[in-house]
């Protein structure tokens, strides 16, 4: 028996070893992680929270692309989903949450233009008024956007215009926005939920002045 008990007994003090060791990496990992980066797009360098930043661009460095996520309406950081455990009401995070994608800009139409010399064609006859004094038009059957809605400030939509998925009650997933715009230089894409589109004047103010708070 008093093998088998130093064996048993060998055998906890090396797991709980392990666990204490695993705890102090986990620990001295976090202790050394850098509460900032510096991230370049092109020419411009940013220096982020590390919260803010998706797995794409957690390295920082020079990406092609910046990839972040903010809750709105106070622009905290929700890149590493710290937040969420087993008490999440996950449907209510998705709601506030709001990727923000950072390329430089390319030659393509700037995205203001969009709605009057791209999306215009493509759109139905058929006009409503949504809420936070936006226009709503859907766009046709068979055009490269259908299945969406195209919502804009009058009478162009150079203030906001955001492209939404229909709302469908057999969607299994929550509907979502996008938003283009070009500033200083580079192309940056807001993605959300339409449940806050109404709210776009406070979404456009907070993710430009994220924006501008972050290069340096």
């Amino acid at each position: 028996m008093r093998p088998r008990f130093a064996a048993l007994l060998f055998c906890a003090v090396a797991l709980a070893a392990a666990a204490s060791a695993i705890f102090l990496w986990r620990l001295q990992n976090r202790q050394e992680a850098p509460p900032t980066r510096q991230v370049f797009v092109g020419a411009t360098r940013f220096t982020l929270l590390s919260g803010y930043l998706r797995p794409s661009s957690r390295d920082g460095g020079r990406l092609d692309r910046l990839d972040v996520a903010a809750f709105f309406p106070d622009c905290a950081p929700a890149g590493d989903v710290a937040d969420v455990n087993g008490a999440s009401d996950l449907g209510e995070r998705f709601e506030k949450l709001v990727f923000i994608t950072i390329k430089p800009e390319d030659s393509n139409l700037d995205p203001a233009d969009r709605p009057a010399k791209l999306y215009a064609r493509f759109l139905e006859s058929d006009e409503w008024s949504h809420p936070g004094g936006l226009l709503a038009r859907a766009f046709q059957d068979g055009s490269p956007f259908e299945g969406q809605e195209l919502y804009f400030v009058a009478p162009e939509g150079r203030d906001f215009a955001a492209r939404c998925g229909r709302p469908d009650s057999a969607r299994k997933t929550p509907n979502s926005c996008v938003y283009d715009f070009r500033l200083d230089g580079l192309d940056v894409e807001l993605r959300f939920s339409a449940a806050i589109l109404s709210e776009w004047r406070r979404l456009n103010a907070g993710a430009r002045g994220l924006i501008e708070a972050t290069r340096r």
